[in-house]
């Protein structure tokens, strides 16, 4: 064929395939193969890992222009697929996937990426999670202290919360009681700086189930009803506040049958003064009146 020959340059023993100039030549003093004057240091051995190869010639001329050394290329050599070597070229699995890497700076997103600058310890407090993103969304804009509607509670430094709404306020360990009182009837309390002792007194002579109330009353006619603030008044006391007068020397109360006079849950305050000078026989008293204090027993 007209670009190949066979050949012998003298003094050197040896067969030589291809033009001339670009020689391929085994030599039999030295036993190496040479291309183009250049020696091929691989072993026939090494040359073998290519048996079998299936590769095609167009993929193997990418070769072509290689600069890596062998050192470099041999960090291929005992790769595993999906599964991170040391000291050797990474190797995806079939699902793009790897087993365990150790990074100094790990970055995800397009382009440079962005860092993610949570620990290690930080990321796995995430490990055995089964919450959603939404419920995890849930801590997104919570404030410690402070209730935030469709929100995580986070208790603030004294573990404190602002304000809560509930529909049932329990207290007390395991499930609780429920605290049964209505907001108004709690802040009854609002302002009291009785001790629980003092308190207790009020109570000390009352039977059970019933309640005091009291208050002062200003009166404006010789009969006044006045509402103490319980369901059903069973009995009441009042008395003056300031100085009796001629045209109010004194006070009594009624409660009637709690079914309209007067009404449930109020007292009757009638007020008198003496019919004349040396008659002290009482009739309804007339302006100037004095304030009345009253105590109403009820439930």
């Amino acid at each position: 064929m007209g670009t190949t020959h066979f050949d012998k340059v003298s003094g050197i023993t040896g067969v030589y395939v291809g033009k001339k100039g670009a020689e391929v030549a085994v030599a039999s003093l030295t036993g190496q193969l040479y291309q183009s004057g250049t020696a091929v240091t691989s072993t026939a051995a090494e040359l073998n890992v290519l048996d079998g190869i299936t590769t095609t010639v167009a993929e193997l001329n990418i070769l072509d222009g290689v600069t890596a050394t062998a050192a470099e290329i041999n960090l291929i050599d005992g790769s595993v697929a999906g599964t991170a070597v040391a000291s050797k070229a990474l190797s995806l699995g079939t699902n793009k996937n790897v087993d365990v890497l150790a990074v100094a700076d790990l970055k995800l997103g397009a382009g440079a990426g962005t860092s993610v600058t949570s620990t290690a310890a930080e990321l796995n407090i995430l490990d055995g999670v089964t919450a959603t993103m939404a419920e995890i969304n849930l801590i997104d804009g919570s404030v410690a202290g402070t209730a935030v509607a469709s929100k995580v509670l986070a208790l603030g430094t004294d573990k404190n919360v602002d304000v809560l709404a509930v529909a049932d306020l329990k207290l007390g360990a395991g499930a609780g009681t429920s605290v049964t009182s209505t907001a108004a009837e709690l802040n009854i309390l609002d302002g009291v700086t009785k001790t629980a002792s003092e308190i207790n007194l009020l109570a000390a002579g009352v039977a059970a189930g019933y309640k005091i109330a009291r208050g002062v009353a200003t009166i404006g006619s010789a009969s006044d009803d006045v509402a103490a603030g319980l369901t059903t008044v069973v009995a009441a006391v009042v008395s003056l506040v300031g100085d009796p007068s001629l045209t109010h020397m004194y006070s009594s109360c009624t409660v009637g049958d709690q079914a309209g006079a007067p009404a449930a849950g109020s007292i009757r305050i009638k007020s008198w003064k003496p019919t004349a000078t040396g008659d002290v026989t009482p009739t309804a008293a007339t302006s100037t009146f004095a304030n009345v204090a009253w105590i109403a027993i009820g439930t």
